[in-house]
């Protein structure tokens, strides 16, 4: 909407950002952190390793960290409460590798990620979504918000701490205040960032809705 603004008929802006905030910066550190911190990371040239002696364990930290902000408080909570996955032991006491519900939830997130990408493609990817930054080389976030001038459909999820609400009022009310056709909507779910994923029925008909009258707003004065 911003490089190509005469390509666009109608704009969805979902969960997103004009820019990557502080904490989002933050949280993508740590993950990056926990794979370079792998011993076999070997500064990224382990392509030659054995199977199963690559940056394995740092990945699936990096996965089980993005993970916890993915979802919310409340799914947690919900489902997982304070239910244990390893019995106690025999005296009914604690050891450090006994894990609650939650954490082997984390574990099988982290061992599934790792089966199926790549640490470096996660670190480069992970860096340029902390890179996002649409006034930058273009004046500021305001001077380029200038450029998108089709009618913009914005959504939030009320539970999303990872993108928070706050960033899509943000953006909303800048395109509103320059004049923009915008349309609001929050989608009401617990289940936190992944929303976007999880909630096709609640989504779906607001996309098709705005798109198929989209012609009818660039109209409207």
């Amino acid at each position: 909407a911003v490089m190509f603004p005469d390509r666009l008929r109608a704009l969805v802006a979902f969960a997103t950002a004009a820019a990557a905030s502080a904490q989002q910066i933050a949280w993508s550190m740590v993950g990056r952190r926990a794979i370079q911190l792998d011993p076999n990371f070997a500064g990224g040239d382990y392509y030659d390793r054995a199977p199963g002696e690559g940056p394995h364990a740092g990945l699936a930290v990096a996965r089980q960290i993005a993970h916890i902000h993915y979802r919310s408080a409340e799914v947690f909570d919900n489902r997982f409460g304070r239910k244990l996955v390893d019995p106690l032991d025999a005296a009914g006491t604690f050891s450090l590798d006994q894990r609650f519900d939650v954490e082997g939830y984390l574990d099988y997130q982290g061992d599934k990620l790792v089966r199926r990408f790549d640490a470096n493609s996660y670190l480069r990817l992970n860096k340029a979504m902390d890179l996002h930054d649409l006034g930058r080389g273009r004046g500021g976030v305001a001077q380029a918000l200038r450029r998108i001038t089709v009618p913009t459909l914005v959504m939030s999820i009320r539970s999303d701490m990872l993108y928070p609400p706050s960033q899509q009022y943000e953006l909303r009310d800048r395109l509103r205040a320059q004049g923009n056709r915008v349309g609001f909507y929050e989608i009401d779910t617990p289940d936190g960032h992944d929303g976007f994923l999880t909630e096709a029925n609640q989504i779906s008909p607001l996309v098709a809705g705005f798109l198929d009258g989209a012609d009818d707003l660039r109209s409207v004065p």
